[in-house]
């Protein structure tokens, strides 16, 4: 048999065994929240490790990801829940409708869960869908995936907008839930803050429901998220402290003058 004949044979038998992995892989890449999987840990399993061993930061991003109330108050693009009430964006009021477990506005009705595997629990990668699925922010984004600052409006809130209720979570006061938003006011870290604030990232700016959000900085993100990461992550950051210049005290016959 011709050697090339049997050289073409053995290609693509190989083709054949690495085939399955290499459709796996990209199946992973870009479908990214189908069926009852997430695929986020294909591509980003050290991320979401930190994510898991992060401790408070993790069991309190579990318990808001499990909350259906708030996860569909996102799905709605919520900016106010009182009186068990939410009022969209828009101005649509959604009321609980216990019989049927979700909230409705009208005929229409909305139940939006993260549990994407239905046991009860939030688990895996299922996480990582509370600050980068396109739909709990209204996006048309072609990947499903978006990133959401921790000082998004609905979030952590920043200066401008803080659309979060403690009552989503059973809170009396809004310490936690609002601390992007006070990171903007009289407080030690506000001026790395704003400083960060006016500055943009390299993450595009998330119109959520065609309204501007209150933490980007021209057409992206702002660097203000750095302020919470700062502290609430394991992240190395290089710091470079530039001291003012000094006095020079080569000339010995200097013009006398008052110092400003």
């Amino acid at each position: 048999m011709n050697k090339k004949i049997i050289l073409y044979v053995a290609f693509m038998a190989l083709s054949l065994y690495a085939m399955p992995q290499t459709v796996a892989l990209f199946a992973g890449q870009h479908t990214y929240y189908s069926g009852m999987s997430v695929e986020c840990g294909k591509c980003h399993a050290d991320i979401l490790a930190e994510i898991e061993t992060s401790g408070y930061v993790y069991e309190k991003h579990r318990e808001a990801s499990g909350n259906i109330n708030y996860t569909t108050y996102l799905s709605l693009g919520g900016i106010d829940y009182s009186g068990g009430i939410i009022t969209a964006y828009d101005g649509t009021k959604w009321t609980w409708n216990p019989s049927g477990r979700t909230w409705q506005s009208g005929s229409q009705v909305r139940n939006v869960s993260l549990d994407r595997n239905n046991n009860g629990v939030i688990d895996g990668a299922e996480i990582c869908m509370l600050c980068h699925n396109a739909s709990l922010a209204g996006s048309n984004d072609h990947t499903g995936i978006i990133v959401r600052g921790c000082d998004d409006d609905t979030c952590h809130g920043n200066r401008n907008n803080i659309y979060n209720s403690p009552a989503l979570f059973n809170k009396t006061t809004p310490d936690i839930i609002a601390a992007g938003h006070n990171l903007s006011q009289a407080n030690v870290h506000q001026p790395f803050y704003l400083e960060a604030s006016n500055q943009s990232s390299r993450y595009g700016a998330i119109m959520a429901f065609d309204r501007e959000p209150g933490n980007i900085n021209g057409d992206h993100i702002s660097k203000g998220h750095w302020a919470c990461e700062g502290c609430h992550t394991g992240t190395v950051v290089s710091v470079t402290i530039l001291p003012p210049p000094a006095y020079d005290h080569s000339d010995s016959n200097p013009v006398k003058r008052r110092y400003n």
